[in-house]
Parts: C-alpha cells; structure tokens; sequence
C-alpha cells in the first residue's frame, strides 16, 4: 500500500560505523582494513560504499577518499532552480533551505539531487555551493522546437529549466520547428556546453487547445494513460452488484439519496439525504462510493492509483486516478442506479448539536443528480417553474438548507475559519480555447454540500481513531501570520495577535473583514499566510476547522488516502477493535508521498488555468475592464478583473505622469509632484494593453476618467480684487 522507509542493510551500517569511529575520510584499503574481513567476504564493501554516495551519507573526495557529509559541512538535498538563475536546496535532513548563486549552480539542473558545501551565511539565509550530483531528477522535457544557425533546439515550457535542449537533425524524430515536442536528455550540461537530447513525440502545434494538457500533464510527469494490465484488471470489475454482496449489507435504496455537483462533474462520490423528524431534530444521511469493495490492496489497480494519488482536473478533460470504467462507472454513484456505498448516519438535535452517529455498509440508490446552479435556484431565487418541476425534492432541500445553516452555526462558534474564495469556471468553444472565466461565488448550494462533507469526515475520524491517516492542518507561523497582520493594518483592520494559537480570534476578525468590498483579498492573503493542510499518519488536529480529529473519506473514487480510510474503516466495521492495525510508520510514509500528490495536482490545475486566462485575455487586448488593486510592489501593481476572473499587472514605467515612489508600509504608490496614490483596495478601470502568452504575463494600463476642464488661471490684477473682496467680509475682523 505505502512505499515504506527502506531499512539499511546491516552492511551500511557497520560501513557507517567504520567512519564514525575513524572521525576522517578514509581510503578503500583503510576501509577494508578496519572492518577486518577476510579476503572472500569483502565483495559487498565497495557497492555499499556506492550505495552510501547515492544516498548522500558519504562523498567521494579529491584523493580518492570518502568522507561522512554530515562531518565535513555538506548536505544531501533536492535543488530548486528559480527562473532568474539562482536555486535553493532543501536539506533532506530537514531545515531552512540553502542559496545557492547562479555561478554555484555547476552543472546541476532544476530537480537534481545534489550535494552542496555550506559557504557560509548572508544575514540569516545559509549560502551554499554545488559539489556533487547524486542523482538526475528530469529525464524529459516538453517544448517548443526552434530552429537557428543550422541548429535544432527544444526551448522547454519549464521555466525552471536553463538551457535550451539540442537537438541533432538525426534526431528530430520527424518534428518540424514550431511543433511542441517532448524529448529525452541523452547529455545534460556542462560547464561549456548545452544539454542534448532527441525528440521521443511530437504533440503538435502550439495553437492546438489539446496540446496546453499535454504540455502542463508532460511537465508535472502526471501519468496520463493506464497501462494495459491495470485497464483489463479495471474491466474484470463486476457490472452488476453481486446478490450475495447485496444480501450481506444494510439495503437502504428507499433513503431518497441525491448527488449535488457542478454541471460539468462526471464522477460522483457522495450522496446525501437529510431527513427532519418530529420536534425538529434532523438525520442527515452521507453515502459514499463504495470503491474499496472494487480495488483489493496490492492489485496493479491499486498500485496505479497510489502512484497517482490523485485525479487531476483540466477544463478540457480529467487525469482521473482510476480508469473511467470504475471513476465515471460501476464506482459512481450515477443517477437511477443501484450502488455500493459507504454510509455514514448523523442525528442532530434541533439545534445541529450532533447527538450520535453511525456507519455501516449499504447498497444505495441515487434517486437524481442535481446541479449548484439547479438547488441555487430552488432554494435561494425561488424560481416557480423549477420548483414545480422538482417538487418531489423540495422539502428535503429546505431541510438541508436548514441544517446547512445549522451546522455552519456550530463551527463559527468552535471557532472553524468560515471562508468564502471564489472558484474560476473556464468557458471553451468548439475547438478547446476559453471564450470566457467566469467568477463563481461559494453559495448556499456549495455550502451545503462541504457542511455535509466535513461532517462525515469529522465522525469517521473519531469513530476510527489512532492509528488512522488524518488531514491535518496545523497553527500558523507566527512571523507570516506577523506579515499578514502588518498588510491588515495598511488596510485600516486591526488582528489580535491572538489569533496566532485561538482561530476563534481569526474567527471574529474575518467577520468584520466580511462585511466590507476588501474581504475576498484579505480571505486569500490569509490563506497564504496559513500552512498548507496535508494529509499525516500522526493526529495533529485542523486549526482551519477548529477540530481535533479529522480526516479525507467522502472521495475515493478521486483521492487515495480516502480509499485508505475506506479500507481502515471497513475493517473495523468487521472486526470491531481487534482487528489489526496498521504499521503506523507505514501511514506516515504514506500521507507524506500522498500529500506530495495532491500539491502537484494543485499546481498543475493552477498553471492550466493560468494558460487559459491569459489566452482568453489575448483575445481581448484593447479591451476595458472594472477591477480592483490586490497588491503593490515596487515596479507596480496588480489588478484583479471584475468582468473576468484573471488579472494583471499596471507597470510604473506606465505611469507617465508623475514620479511614483513605493510606501511599504501602507502598500501603496506615491505620486511625488500630484500625491496621487494607488493602494490596496482601489477601484480602477484598466484596458488590455500586451499579453505575453510563454511567461503568462497580462500588461494593463491605466483609463483616465475624462478630467473637468481646468479653471483659468487669472491675473495678478484680478487676484488682488479677490483677495481684497475677501478681506472685507472675513468675519474674523468684523
């Protein structure tokens, strides 16, 4: 299930040990000699030390010794390069990261795990030098094939990557320039020359919507096809649920179960019913897909989804972590179908105290699939021909709003971080290109939905206990959250510092913030400000919930650490408490690599959506929009567009008529001579002046509102008559 942390043969460590006692580098023949092995046993000792070096435990110096690097000022570590030419490594014995100058970057690349030499420090950042490479991170790269000077290059789409890729004519594998292309590195760089590689596929033209997936799946290294073996183990799968598995479990088809999703969803995990009782109490019923009773531990399938780890969404299509006969098929709860589920039964008092829960495995029935938009309009527009259409559901979703509200009720007490960031909807055409982005706002349909959520999560995580793998989200940094009250107070707020250890502050604080227009840019400074959730083999509690045990179950078909809960909780249903539990360490190793996952899942849907707005933008260069000020910098300021989710940045060297100097301390540009002022939270109109499409930079400019013409200035003589005009009726002197 877990890629669990290799453990050193006992050969490493008796060769660790040789050098720990020595406390010096050692030749081969001294090593040999303190280990004091016969002649016939001593085959092992040079591929132990090879394997050390791998590892980064030892170095291989000038004079042909090796030397432990954590006694000689070095560290083992995985390198970051930034696109102006410098690069960070981070220590894989954990710690600040590592600066590394441009000239210290060798000859290693983006990705590589390297071996660097501590030089020093600069103020607080510890400054190093690249000596070693132990290992080539990036095999391929995606990009552009050009063409200068009888020489054929791949100019990566990777902005991390410095050098341009030659290709050899032979190797071009029948790519034209202009053609995006992934090839393999068969040389990477030296100090003198450029990598060299061959071009392996050609995705195609670079105006193709098709090819800016392949392009972000290609950079990421997600898996995009299954291999052969997981697609015949997937359709192995049973069509039709098996009688003696229905027999086996609790049938509750009659609970009027219905899936609410967006209009594009494909895959539906979660099922939901809430049934109001006499005195006004509520029983909210969560079902979900039952994948676990589909995908045994161990199986390719398995193993193709922990690889994975998770699906990942694109406008034009989905990389899903299980092929689509299982995520879109016998897996998801589609509507008018019989389907085996995990069901998770919460009773509330009339109030939304939770009084008790329950879980049990069922076979469900999806009685219809709504939509965000459908149940908006039902509950909150009151549209009349929709409600008569859907009045069989109408009193169900009233009892839903009711408990919605309810249940948001309780977790604003406690103190949970009740949120509202919007979500960016990308419009396509007919060929794959965003026409529009539309702004879509966290309304009551998508909050009852996540309060349902959160509440299955909360119960399963407490039902299971330790050891479990939990979502965990812990306090924030006290010097970020430091900058984030610094940038409330250039706003006029005022942050506790509280707020740092009690989300019951934080709680009160985004209350105020709420009822003003700058609330969604301070919601998403916060969330900067924040640490990351993440998923742990260790219970830590959720500061953003305000919760002590929570966890990820309601969507196995997409996530796999939910599959893994699935399957704990499955086997406690079964076996009660006796059952087994799993190797602790296991689930840590687990919930570290899966976490991993879902970030480049994160930045991946990110990047693509950030290709999609400045290509809608590119389409409107010229064009005027309304928008807002969420951050000032030295060179300028960006402006986040009302009529289009996307922004962009106004450049001080665009500013002509003034002198602007940068206030810090208020986040705002001082005009010197006007003491015009541009700040946070400003309301201006832009137009689209340049869209650069390869580095995803928007331009804007300014619109002047038509100025009133300037009084004339009058002469010496008139201001004398109006000066004393003034005088005499001054009611100071009268």
């Amino acid at each position: 299930m877990a890629r669990k942390k290799r453990k050193r043969p006992p050969g490493e460590k008796k060769l660790l040990d040789v050098f720990v006692r020595a406390g010096r580098p050692l030749l081969l023949r001294e090593v040999l000699d303190l280990l004091q092995l016969p002649k016939d046993q001593t085959d092992w000792v040079k591929e132990g030390l090879d394997r050390l070096m791998a590892r980064g435990d030892l170095v291989f110096l000038k004079g042909k010794r090796y030397g432990l690097t954590d006694k000689m000022n070095l560290v083992p570590g995985g390198l970051s390069v930034h696109p102006d030419g410098f690069g960070f490594v981070t220590p894989e014995s954990g710690g600040k990261d590592i600066y590394i100058k441009p000239a210290d970057l060798k000859e290693s690349w983006h990705g590589d795990r390297v071996v660097v030499r501590l030089e020093g420090r600069r103020g607080k950042r510890r400054e190093g030098r690249v000596i070693r490479i132990l290992e080539r991170e990036i095999k391929e790269m995606i990009g552009l094939l050009g063409h200068a000077a009888d020489t054929y290059y791949v100019e990566p789409e990777d902005e991390h990557l410095l050098f341009n890729l030659i290709i050899p004519p032979a190797k071009l594998g029948g790519a034209q320039p202009g053609d995006v292309v992934r090839a393999r590195v068969t040389h990477y760089p030296t100090a003198h020359l450029n990598p060299q590689g061959e071009v392996v596929d050609v995705l195609g033209p670079m105006e193709d919507a098709e090819v800016q997936t392949y392009i972000v799946v290609g950079k990421y290294g997600l898996p995009d096809q299954f291999p052969p073996e997981v697609v015949v183990e997937a359709g192995q799968a049973p069509a039709a649920i098996p009688a003696a598995e229905i027999a086996r479990r609790e049938d509750l088809r009659h609970v009027p179960m219905v899936t609410i999703d967006g209009e594009s969803a494909r895959d539906f995990d979660d099922g939901v019913c809430v049934v109001k009782n006499r005195g006004g109490s509520y029983t909210l019923y969560v079902a979900i897909a039952d994948v676990s009773f589909y995908v045994k531990p161990g199986c390719v399938l398995d193993q193709e989804a922990y690889n994975r780890g998770t699906s990942v969404y694109f406008p034009q299509r989905a990389v899903h972590m299980l092929p689509e006969g299982l995520s879109t098929g016998i897996c998801s709860l589609n509507p008018g179908e019989d389907r085996l589920a995990v069901v998770v039964e919460l009773n509330y008092d009339r109030r939304g105290r939770l009084k008790n829960y329950r879980s049990t495995r069922a076979v469900v029935h999806n009685h219809a699939r709504l939509t965000y938009t459908l149940v908006q309009k039902l509950l909150t527009e009151k549209d009349r021909q929709l409600r008569q259409q859907y009045r069989p559901y109408l009193k169900m979703l009233t009892w839903m709003g009711e408990l919605c509200r309810r249940l948001r009720d309780q977790r604003r007490a406690r103190g949970s971080l009740l949120m509202s960031i919007p979500a960016a909807e990308v419009v396509l055409d007919e060929r794959g290109w965003p026409v529009d982005i539309k702004r879509i706002d966290h309304l009551l349909a998508h909050q009852l939905i996540e309060e349902f959520m959160i509440a299955a999560n909360e119960a399963v995580a407490e039902e299971l206990g330790e050891p479990s793998i939990f979502r965990v989200h812990d306090p924030p940094d006290p010097a970020k959250m430091e900058a984030f009250r610094a940038f409330c107070k250039t706003l006029g707020f005022h942050l506790p510092k509280e707020a740092n250890r009690d989300p019951r502050v934080l709680r009160d604080f985004l209350e105020e913030v709420r009822q003003t227009n700058l609330a969604p840019m301070v919601q998403l400074m916060l969330l900067r400000s924040l640490k990351q959730a993440r998923y742990s083999g260790e219970n830590r509690g959720h500061y953003g919930l305000a919760v002590e045990w929570y966890t990820h179950f309601t969507s196995p078909i997409r996530r796999y650490p939910d599959l893994m809960l699935h399957r704990l909780l499955t086997a406690h249903l079964e076996k009660g408490r006796k059952f087994a539990p799993p190797d602790e360490g296991e689930l840590d190793e687990a919930a570290r690599y899966l976490s991993e996952r879902e970030r480049r899942a994160i930045e991946a849907e990110r990047e693509m959506l950030a290709r999609m707005q400045v290509r809608c933008l590119a389409h409107r260069v010229g064009e005027e929009f309304h928008g807002m000020i969420t951050s000032v910098t030295p060179f300028g300021f960006f402006v986040s567009l009302a009529e289009i989710f996307a922004d962009g940045l106004v450049r001080l060297v665009d500013l002509p008529d003034d002198y602007y100097k940068y206030d810090e301390a208020r986040q705002r540009l001082l005009g010197r001579r006007h003491r015009k002022s541009f700040q946070l939270g400003d309301e201006v109109r832009v137009r689209v002046q340049h869209v650069d499409i390869k580095r995803r930079h928007v331009n804007l400019v300014l619109v002047e509102e038509q100025e009133a013409p300037a009084e004339p200035v009058p002469d010496q003589k008139e201001k004398r008559s109006r000066r004393g005009k003034r005088r005499q009726s001054s009611p100071s002197e009268s």
